[in-house]
């Protein structure tokens, strides 16, 4: 368990110090900011004496890699409060949600991600701790059991499949945040941010290149930006030219949109088999488990409008087809 003031990030590198410095997301932000405004004015309009509630708990929704967990450190930044945080598949048991809430102290922010995957008993003791900010414990070998008021804090949870959840624990967040993937500009302005923070220069050409291969995720650009001045301080250059970009493609095995050597061969194997194909027949030429298949591999097949699932099976769409007919463009990319 993790027990941290602003998480395990350093603002200074991964994550925005404030809520001004967000890049993209305009939507998510936008409610944020009302609700911090507004809880705010609450904190200011209030008598002496009187108790103000606690902000609002937080369902942050949304694929893997757009900037979930960076909100739950900025929304505790922006409260005053520590964060304390977990991965819901290290809470086994109730008395594992218990020893996470437990740590909190008034104003502070507790952070479960992955939230879809917490078992179903720890879900039901969530939802009535959110509801009446108490938990109930065993006392000792009876039947009786203890009951504890916790100081106003704040809940912040992250999910890629929020309907994983039980209905009665969705229906206790007042405040839900959908994030999106990112615009090719929006990515670039992510890695250029990125560089500049980490004292690197980098050409507008390169954060470009580098953002059309994110596939709309900071997570992944982030990474070819790591890879390119991992090639570059190999050589011990003091900036990121294409170059370098073109070498860490390379070596990391990455295309013109951003595919890993599995995702490439996945669309191999599609078009060389000349009809569809099921999703048994890919894991087992694979050798992935086919939930790993479904929810990590064809995720972003099928939202860049590569592949196609039916009845039959799996099968390559037209841009598909186009995608890998392609030369590859990595010699043009050091030429430019």
């Amino acid at each position: 368990m993790t027990d941290s003031n602003h998480s395990n990030l350093d603002l200074n590198d991964a994550a925005p110090p404030t809520l001004n410095h967000v890049i993209g997301q305009e939507r998510a932000v936008r409610q944020l900011r009302v609700a911090l405004d507004a809880h705010y004015n609450d904190r200011a309009a209030a008598r002496q004496g009187e108790t103000v509630q606690a902000f609002p708990h937080v369902l942050l929704v949304g694929p893997p890699g757009v900037g979930k967990s960076l909100l739950s450190a900025i929304v505790a930044k922006e409260l005053g409060g520590a964060l304390h945080e977990e991965l819901a598949q290290n809470i086994h048991a109730p008395n594992d949600l218990h020893g996470l809430m437990l740590l909190a102290d008034e104003g502070d922010v507790v952070f479960v991600d992955e939230i879809h995957e917490l078992i179903p008993p720890a879900q039901t003791a969530l939802y009535r701790c959110l509801e009446e900010r108490r938990l109930f414990l065993p006392s000792g070998r009876t039947s009786k059991r203890q009951s504890i008021t916790l100081p106003p804090f704040t809940f912040v949870s992250a999910t890629t499949d929020e309907w994983n959840l039980a209905k009665p624990l969705r229906d206790r967040f007042k405040l839900v945040l959908r994030l999106e993937h990112y615009g090719v500009d929006e990515l670039m302005q992510v890695v250029a941010n990125r560089a500049r923070r980490m004292g690197w220069t980098l050409t507008d050409e390169t954060a470009m290149a580098i953002a059309q291969r994110g596939r709309g995720t900071p997570r992944l650009a982030l990474r070819l930006l790591d890879a390119a001045r991992r090639s570059a301080r190999a050589e011990d250059a003091s900036n990121i030219t294409m170059q370098h970009l073109c070498d860490a493609l390379a070596i990391e095995g990455v295309d013109r949109l951003g595919l890993d050597p599995i995702e490439q061969r996945y669309l191999r194997m599609l078009a060389d088999s000349g009809a569809a194909v099921r999703l048994n027949v890919l894991a087992t030429r694979l050798g992935l488990p086919r939930q790993t298949i479904e929810q990590v591999i064809e995720s972003d097949l099928l939202r860049l409008d590569l592949i196609a699932k039916g009845e039959a099976g799996r099968t390559l769409t037209v841009r598909g087809r186009e995608h890998l007919q392609q030369p590859d463009d990595r010699s043009d990319i050091a030429a430019s």
